[in-house]
């Protein structure tokens, strides 16, 4: 089971994406994506508390998507469609 450490979230000004620690990855959500969800532009801040609102879903995902040198990328597709991954091909839909 993924852990997700809510003392390290951070924003990433040059990935403009919200970063925080997981057991062995960093999750990296992007601002987009918490723009789609939260279906309104955010301020870097605001980005930063709305992962903070919804790290039950960012942790169930960070465990379905295969991490990538270290790094599980959450994009606005993965995180609309609830992480629907199709393993065998390894491509969102």
């Amino acid at each position: 089971m993924q852990r997700l450490d809510l003392r390290s979230l951070r924003y990433d000004k040059l990935g403009k994406s919200v970063l925080i620690d997981g057991r062995q990855v960093v999750v990296e959500i992007s601002h987009e994506a918490l723009e789609a969800l939260s279906n309104k532009p955010l301020t870097e801040e605001q980005a930063v508390h709305k992962v903070a609102e919804e790290t039950k879903r960012l942790t169930r995902l960070a465990e379905w998507v295969p991490a990538d040198d270290g790094k599980i990328h959450i994009t606005t597709n993965l995180l609309m469609n609830d992480g629907f991954y199709e393993a065998e091909t390894g491509e969102t839909t």
